[in-house]
């Protein structure tokens, strides 16, 4: 087990029953240097401008979507378990710099969405030491999605642990949703994060994400909880789901229950 706070905090849920409160505890300690920044706003721009500063903040924060966030113990994981998975006709590529994308795919991922913001995540995340894994069907890119290992490219939910990874920003391009393309590339990626020895995998989805959850039902991770986040005057303030039910919700839209 990783010795990472979030490991700690599920502990202490499992023992207790009571991690999103530890969770809140937590986050309110961070406190202190965003007060700091709001008292040092209202020095320079007065009560009636704080005000409006601060209330902006707040429905911006709660405008923002919940995810739910997801975790695997890797060194409970077993390859065996997704045998099959990858069918003949998938394959996975694993690349550590844009220079390594054949000009075809990296084509591809430009034209898909935006194209100015695509090429920015490519440098900033290669340069943080990002690692993106491509799935191609018969030869043709599919999907993709990025891991990194001991930290995030943003702040996170809670801290990581140094031998934890992050699997984020998955995509499977339209012509091939349906396929089980999303599940069998996780599940390759979580084969080769253990066979590297790594301790704990984490990944969210966001709450309306209803393909994305159902994906994720196949892949082995185990619910966490579900929470927002916002940076306040440069500290990120997270807002955990105080009602079980919510979380017990989620899991049957997981499960295909209801």
């Amino acid at each position: 087990m990783s010795n990472s706070f979030p490991t700690r905090a599920w502990a202490r849920k499992q023992e207790k029953g009571w991690k999103i409160t530890f969770f809140r505890v937590k986050t309110h300690m961070f406190l202190s240097e965003p007060t700091t920044r709001l008292v040092q706003y209202f020095k320079r721009h007065g009560f009636r401008a704080t005000v409006v500063r601060f209330g902006l903040l707040v429905r911006r924060f709660l405008s923002f979507p919940r995810m739910v966030l997801f975790y695997l113990d890797l060194e409970d994981w077993s390859p065996s378990r997704c045998a099959g998975d990858l069918a003949a006709s998938l394959s996975v590529e694993k690349k550590t710099s844009q220079e390594e994308i054949v000009p075809g795919d990296l084509q591809v991922m430009l034209s898909f969405w935006n194209p100015e913001l695509t090429q920015r995540n490519l440098c900033e995340r290669f340069a943080r030491g990002a690692i993106i894994w491509l799935a191609r069907w018969d030869g043709r890119l599919a999907g993709y999605g990025w891991t990194l290992v001991g930290s995030t490219v943003e702040p996170y939910y809670f801290p990581f642990g140094g031998n934890d990874v992050h699997l984020f920003d998955f995509l499977v391009f339209p012509e091939f949703r349906g396929r089980g393309v999303n599940p069998a590339l996780v599940a390759h990626i979580l084969n080769q994060m253990s066979a590297d020895h790594r301790t704990r995998a984490y990944i969210e989805v966001a709450e309306w994400n209803q393909p994305q959850l159902n994906s994720l039902s196949k892949t082995g991770f185990r619910l966490s909880g579900a929470a927002r986040k916002a940076t306040v005057f440069g500290r990120t303030i997270v807002e955990w789901g105080s009602a079980e039910i919510q979380l017990a919700a989620v899991m049957v839209r997981v499960s295909g229950k209801s």
